[in-house]
């Protein structure tokens, strides 16, 4: 099957809906391109990894610390602040 796809003045290009419904891309999906050695192209969805929040939480902790961390003490609050 040869479908084709014309690049627009901004190097651009839409993908076919045949190829769209072939590889179940929906919105916001990432493409990977494969450049062969022989130049061909293989184009496939990138597959969905999965967020791991506890993984990111774990990631976060590391660099500012948890939540259980205790508050600093700056010492006594010198008074009111008065804004203009």
């Amino acid at each position: 099957m040869i479908i084709n796809a014309t690049v627009t003045a901004k190097n651009q290009i839409t993908i076919p809906k045949a190829v769209r419904d072939l590889l179940k891309i929906q919105k916001n999906d990432t493409i990977e391109f494969i450049i062969n050695e022989d130049k061909t192209i293989s184009v496939k969805k990138e597959e969905n990894k999965e967020i791991d929040l506890w993984k990111i939480v774990e990631e976060q902790q590391k660099i500012y610390g948890s939540v259980d961390t205790p508050e600093i003490d700056w010492g006594e609050d010198v008074g009111t602040e008065i804004i203009d």
